[in-house]
């Protein structure tokens, strides 16, 4: 692969993992409003900070170069990168809404709502501007939306696991709903990995095997293992190991997703 599209795939990848972040936040303290209680402290700093996550998405979003010859994506259309661009604006500006709603008393479901269908309706179009053949298109939408549920309620559990250590008092329920959510997603992740490979899309076979073995092991599989752990950790109270555990997974799915999204960038490879 030239050296050219590997460093055009940069941005790119910069491009999930923040969009990932926003959108998956998002969606992981609608799930905390809708189904479990936790402090309006925490739901407004997700909140916020996911609206952060978001502005910087759409400034990496206008940054992003024309892929070059040889790219394993096309280049989106004019409108579809400024309806991206616009979606992303909206989900910065109201999760800021969402956040001043929540300072007043309120939980911001609605708003919230609207917040997070903007934030998948900006992945969508990711997929749909740059997705090079109808089936790829469809790949990389699923592909997209389950990178930002993993990442982003890894990213709002370990953030929820370390406010229990300010208030201890807090019930388990919110923390044990989003490593259950969380751990559903790694799982639907493992096994979109091998229907990929069934499939002729995945990295193993390809010349890629390397970084494949090492988005199964590092990305996914160890994910599980450490989400199982926290969730075990959580329902016992163990909530400074719970937040160690949170930490790790983190950076674990972190890396998982940037493994990912390069490989699809740069290689055109599913994983």
């Amino acid at each position: 692969m030239p050296v050219e599209i590997v460093a055009r795939s940069l941005a790119f990848i910069n491009w999930v993992v923040l969009a990932s972040l926003s959108v998956g936040s998002l969606a992981a303290i609608l799930l905390l409003t809708l189904r479990a209680e936790s402090t309006r402290g925490y739901r407004g700093f997700a909140v916020f900070a996911s609206g952060g996550w978001a502005f910087l998405a759409w400034l990496a979003d206008g940054a992003l170069p024309l892929p070059p010859a040889g790219a394993p994506i096309s280049a989106a259309p004019a409108e579809i990168d400024a309806g991206r661009r616009l979606l992303l604006v909206l989900v910065a500006s109201l999760s800021i809404v969402w956040t001043l709603r929540i300072a007043v008393g309120g939980d911001g479901r609605r708003i919230g709502g609207i917040t997070v269908v903007g934030g998948v309706g900006a992945l969508l179009l990711g997929a749909a501007g740059w997705g090079a053949t109808p089936l790829l298109t469809v790949a990389l939408a699923a592909q997209l939306l389950l990178l930002a549920a993993v990442t982003g309620t890894a990213f709002a559990a370990m953030v929820l696991a370390h406010w229990y250590l300010v208030t201890p008092k807090l019930p388990e329920a919110p923390l044990l709903l989003l490593s259950r959510a969380l751990g559903a997603g790694v799982v639907v992740q493992i096994s979109l990995f091998l229907v990929w490979q069934f499939m002729g899309l995945g990295g193993l076979g390809s010349g890629w095997d390397f970084f494949a073995i090492l988005r199964l092991t590092i990305g996914l599989v160890f994910p599980a293992l450490l989400t199982y752990a926290g969730w075990r950790t959580a329902k016992s109270r163990s909530m400074e190991s719970a937040t160690g555990l949170l930490y790790i997974d983190l950076g674990a799915v972190a890396t998982g997703t940037i493994l990912a999204a390069g490989l699809f960038f740069g290689a055109g490879i599913l994983v």
